[in-house]
């Protein structure tokens, strides 16, 4: 049987395992000859980048083959039991920490040089943003649930809703879409705006769509709903981060410069 290429929903390529093998094992061999021969050594770029997307390409089909059709949870009767005041949860994302842990390592980097002129301050500045913007596009995002809402965080804003107008949960590419009881709805993300935005549709979530639905589903269950006075959505900006994220881009916009103009001169 010879090798079948087949794509996803979206018109990703489907990396089924013998796709994943070949692609990887010719990496793998470019890599060899490039530390074996002297003169192939920048071909291991090219093998390292392979054997990358292979093996990446090849996790993202699995998961996505598995939860791409999996039902949603959806919004239950809250158990008799339940007397939580309030359950909250950071938003789950990879990408924002892998962010942070890079630009950990630069401001390492930048902290083991002195060279005297400046330039570990501006390579330090460039580490600090990178922590910074995936700790703002990442733990800082989240959502909370209380008797009366369910609020959804992103970097810089609250997203308000009522419970009594929280209807059902819809897979909607990249998010989850909550459709109210009016028939409105409101979309929910479920990862971080980097994949988001560099993706253009075509990044594979499933996984992470259904377990997010599944932790709402959970929190709203564990806090018993109560009437308020809220009748629509409302979406307000978050004062605190917004503040605190305004003044850490300045600091570090600051250092960055000293940095770049104390190596100038």
């Amino acid at each position: 049987m010879g090798l079948e290429i087949d794509f996803h929903d979206n018109e990703a390529l489907v990396w089924s395992r013998p796709l994943a093998l070949i692609v990887g094992a010719a990496g793998a061999l470019v890599i060899a000859a490039a530390v074996l021969v002297s003169w192939a050594a920048p071909a291991g770029v090219f093998g390292g980048v392979a054997l990358f997307v292979a093996v990446i390409g090849r996790i993202g089909s699995a998961l996505e083959l598995r939860y791409g059709h999996l039902p949603i949870a959806q919004p239950v009767a809250v158990a008799h039991h339940a007397k939580a005041r309030r359950r909250s949860a950071r938003r789950s994302s990879g990408v924002p920490w892998a962010t942070v842990a890079l630009g950990a390592v630069v401001v390492l980097a930048a902290a083991g040089t002195e060279d005297g002129y400046g330039l570990e301050y501006f390579v330090a500045a460039c580490g600090l943003a990178l922590v910074w913007f995936g700790v703002l596009v990442g733990p800082v995002a989240g959502y909370v649930v209380t008797p009366q809402h369910l609020h959804i965080d992103t970097a810089l804003w609250r997203v308000s809703v009522p419970r009594h107008l929280i209807g059902t949960f819809e897979h909607s590419e990249l998010e989850i879409r909550l459709r109210l009881r009016d028939r409105d709805f409101v979309d929910i993300r479920v990862d971080s705006p980097i994949m988001e935005h560099s993706s253009r549709g075509y990044w594979m979530n499933a996984r992470c769509r259904i377990r997010t639905a599944e932790k709402l589903v959970r929190m709203l269950r564990e806090v018993p709903e109560e009437p308020g006075t809220d009748t629509a959505v409302t979406r307000r900006r978050r004062p605190i981060v917004t503040a605190v994220a305004a003044l850490t881009a300045v600091a570090i916009a600051a250092l960055g410069v000293g940095g770049f103009v104390l190596y100038s001169v």
